[in-house]
């Protein structure tokens, strides 16, 4: 697959580790200029740096979602650069674990703010250039708590089921041949995010008891999916939800 993507610019959004890097060097492998965003420098020069050691293309975007003029920015970064992302995937995200009656008005305006209003942003920063060069690939990472949301993601899930109905919502209005809108699923992956919680005494057994296939998922896992979704023999797939859960969601 080495090449496929030569000449494609990929922009991931909190890609300095987990499912987002894997992402992005997956794409850099098949050739494309991965561009890492985060809002930790430190994390991201060094997810960069360990690409383009690899023989890689990489660079880093930093900013924070949280700031509403964060993706206007990202965009006259690139701009001004001469790059224009052809592939946007959005894994930036926030995941505050809280139940309905504890969930407090700081998380709901956290999770909102940038699971939310931040792919908006994203979305009105970069789809238009995708439009208007007839060629684009955006892929929002979403979760198995969509359609198993565990008590202590009320809000969270909540969010990511909305962020859902946007990308579904473009696949189906969006009247442009050559750009198409997918969302990637994960269920349990084994991130930083997720290494604590499996860490938690019985934990892993418990969640790997709901997992048919029986095992925790890597990034790269998700990584695959999302290659795929960007390859050419993936240009008819518009408006699918593919779960990469080891069938937990069921």
């Amino acid at each position: 697959m080495t090449g496929a993507l030569l000449g494609r610019i990929a922009l991931v959004t909190g890609a300095a580790r987990g499912i987002g890097l894997a992402i992005a060097a997956r794409l850099a492998e098949a050739g494309a200029h991965a561009i890492i965003h985060d809002r930790d420098a430190g994390a991201t020069e060094a997810a960069v740096a360990d690409l383009r050691a690899r023989g890689l293309e990489a660079s880093a975007l930093i900013a924070d979602l949280a700031e509403a003029a964060a993706p206007a920015m990202m965009a006259a970064e690139l701009a001004a650069q001469r790059i224009e992302p052809d592939i946007l995937v959005l894994c930036a995200s926030v995941e505050i674990p809280e139940t309905w009656d504890t969930v407090s008005d700081a998380a709901m305006a956290t999770q909102t703010e940038i699971n939310l209003h931040g792919t908006v942003r994203l979305l009105q920063a970069f789809l238009p250039g995708m439009l208007a060069r007839r060629f684009g690939r955006v892929i929002a990472i979403g979760s198995v708590q969509e359609a198993r949301p565990n008590s202590t993601h009320f809000y969270y899930a909540a969010t990511k089921a909305a962020q859902t109905s946007m990308i579904l919502n473009l696949a189906r209005t969006t009247q442009a041949s050559g750009v198409t809108f997918n969302i990637v699923k994960p269920g349990a992956i084994l991130t930083d995010r997720n290494r604590a919680v499996l860490a938690q005494p019985g934990r892993e057994e418990q969640v790997l008891a709901r997992i048919p296939l029986g095992r925790i998922g890597s990034p790269e896992d998700c990584a695959g999916v999302a290659l795929l979704l960007c390859l050419p023999e993936g240009s008819y797939i518009n408006g699918a939800e593919i779960a990469v859960d080891g069938g937990l969601r069921l």
